[in-house]
C-alpha cells in the first residue's frame, strides 16, 4: 500500500502573466501542475473570466505601469484565485512599500515571491488549499531546516546583514531597474580602520562585537529599502538607491529629467548618510571595550555612483575599491568619491 502524501501541487491549475516562458523569468515548474500562459493583463482577463484558476502568478516587471489599476481589475476578475507577484529582488522595496500603502484599501494580491523560485514553494508560501494534510498550519521541522539554510544563503550570520552573495545579485538587478527609471544608485565600500588591532589587543570575540554594532549603525543610517551588506571580514557595503516615481509614463516628465542629470552628479544622500555614520561611529561608546573603547572607531570608504562612475556592477564595485583604499593613502578616516575626498 503506497502512504505517501500526494503532491501539494496535483491537479492545480496556474495562470502565468509575462512576456517569455516562466522558466526565463526564474519560475520552476512542477509537472503535476498545469499552467497557462498569458503576455498581458488584459488577456489574462479574458482567459479568467472564462476558466478559472487555482493561481495566478504575474510577472512584476510585467507591471511597470498601471500597477493598482492591473491587479484590482484581475482581482475583480476571479476574487477565489490566488494572486501572486514574482520579483526579482531589487523589485522587493517598492513591491513591499505599495503593499503597505494600499492595505486599507484592499488587499491588492495574496503574496509575493523573488526570483528564482520553484512552483510548489509559491502554493506552500501562500497556502493554497490541498487534498492532503501535507500543508499543516505549522511549518515542520524539515520547512525549518530549509528557511534556515535559505537564510544563510543571503544573510551574514555574524552581523545579521546581507551578504557578499546577496549583493552580488541584488546590484545588477538594481541597476537594470535604475536605468528602466532613471534612478540614482550610489555603492560604498567601507572598512574600519585598524581593525586587526581590536582583535589582537580584546581578542576575536571583542572584535566580533565591533563588527555587529558596526553593522547596527550603518543600518541605523540608510533608509529601509538600501542594501547594507558585510563582504567578509571588516569590510561592508552599503547600496543606496532611489525607488522608482509611483506614476511612470511613457514620456519622461521634467521630475524624469531632473532625476537624470542628477545621476550625473555625486548625490549628496549618500555623502550625508555615509558621513553620519562616520560621526556616529567616533562618538560611540563600547562599553564591551571599555573606557579606552570610547571614540575610538573610525572608517575609510569609497564612493561611486550610477551611471557617472560605471554602468554595471563590475565597474562600481571596482571603483568605489578603488576609491576607499585612496582614502586608506590619504591618511583614514574619511570617505572618497571616485577621485576626490567627501570630507579633509
Amino acid at each position: 500500500m503506497n502512504l505517501s502524501h500526494p503532491s501539494p501541487t496535483a491537479g492545480k491549475t496556474v495562470l502565468w502573466i509575462g512576456t517569455g516562458s516562466p522558466a526565463a523569468s526564474g519560475l520552476v515548474q512542477s509537472d503535476s501542475v498545469q499552467i497557462a500562459q498569458q503576455p498581458s493583463v488584459a488577456q489574462a482577463i479574458a482567459a479568467m473570466r472564462s476558466e478559472h484558476f487555482d493561481c495566478v502568478i504575474v510577472n512584476a516587471a510585467a507591471l511597470q505601469t498601471h500597477f493598482e489599476s492591473a491587479l484590482s481589475a484581475l482581482r475583480q476578475a476571479d476574487p477565489s484565485a490566488q494572486l501572486v507577484l514574482l520579483a526579482q529582488m531589487a523589485e522587493e522595496s517598492l513591491i513591499v512599500e505599495r503593499m503597505n500603502r494600499t492595505r486599507r484599501s484592499g488587499q491588492l494580491f495574496d503574496d509575493y515571491v523573488i526570483s528564482p523560485t520553484r512552483l510548489e514553494d509559491i502554493f506552500t508560501d501562500t497556502r493554497l488549499p490541498a487534498e492532503s494534510d501535507a500543508l499543516d498550519q505549522h511549518p515542520t521541522e524539515k520547512d525549518k531546516r530549509i528557511a534556515a539554510l535559505e537564510k544563510l544563503v543571503i544573510q551574514d550570520d555574524l552581523t545579521g546583514l546581507k551578504n557578499r552573495r546577496y549583493l552580488r545579485q541584488f546590484l545588477p538587478q538594481v541597476l537594470a531597474l535604475a536605468g528602466r527609471h532613471q534612478l540614482r544608485v550610489t555603492l560604498l565600500i567601507f572598512d574600519i580602520d585598524d581593525f586587526k588591532h581590536y582583535n589582537d589587543a580584546y581578542g576575536h570575540a571583542i572584535g566580533d562585537n565591533v563588527l555587529r554594532q558596526a553593522g547596527r549603525m550603518i543600518r541605523r543610517c540608510c533608509r529601509s529599502h538600501d542594501i547594507v551588506a558585510r563582504l567578509g571580514g571588516d569590510e561592508f557595503a552599503v547600496v543606496f538607491w532611489d525607488l522608482p516615481a509611483e506614476k511612470p509614463t511613457d514620456q519622461p516628465d521634467r521630475a524624469a529629467r531632473d532625476r537624470r542629470s542628477a545621476g550625473l552628479e555625486h548625490p549628496r544622500e549618500p555623502i550625508f548618510m555615509a558621513e553620519r555614520f562616520c560621526s556616529e561611529l567616533e562618538q560611540a561608546g563600547f562599553d564591551f571595550i571599555g573606557p579606552k573603547g570610547k571614540g575610538s572607531l573610525t572608517i575609510s570608504g569609497g564612493l561611486a555612483t550610477f551611471p557617472a562612475d560605471g554602468d554595471t556592477a563590475e565597474e562600481l564595485l571596482e571603483k568605489a575599491d578603488m576609491a576607499m583604499l585612496e582614502a586608506k593613502r590619504s591618511g583614514k578616516n574619511r570617505i572618497y568619491l571616485v577621485g576626490r575626498p567627501t570630507t579633509e
